[in-house]
């Protein structure tokens, strides 16, 4: 939704309960974008830590170090 900045002035309350009901609202001036309302979302779940992104992931059966010494010898000619 975009709405000039005068609309937005008198009619500040019903703007709010809108964007908390999960809409957008661009405020212009001039034609102009300026602001964007826009809601918060609380219930968002934390990144979990590298050290348990870490833990999940399967361990490979070669070493990073083993793969590329690998790569590097085939590579020569």
């Amino acid at each position: 939704m975009e709405i000039n900045i005068a609309e937005a002035q008198s009619h500040l309350s019903q703007i709010l309960s809108q964007v908390e009901q999960g809409e957008e609202v661009i405020i212009t001036r001039g034609g102009k974008a300026i602001a964007r309302l826009s809601p918060i979302y609380k219930n968002l779940q934390p990144l979990t830590s590298r050290t348990h992104l870490r833990a999940s992931q399967p361990l490979m059966c070669t070493s990073s170090l083993e793969t590329l010494l690998s790569l590097r010898d085939e590579a020569r000619y």
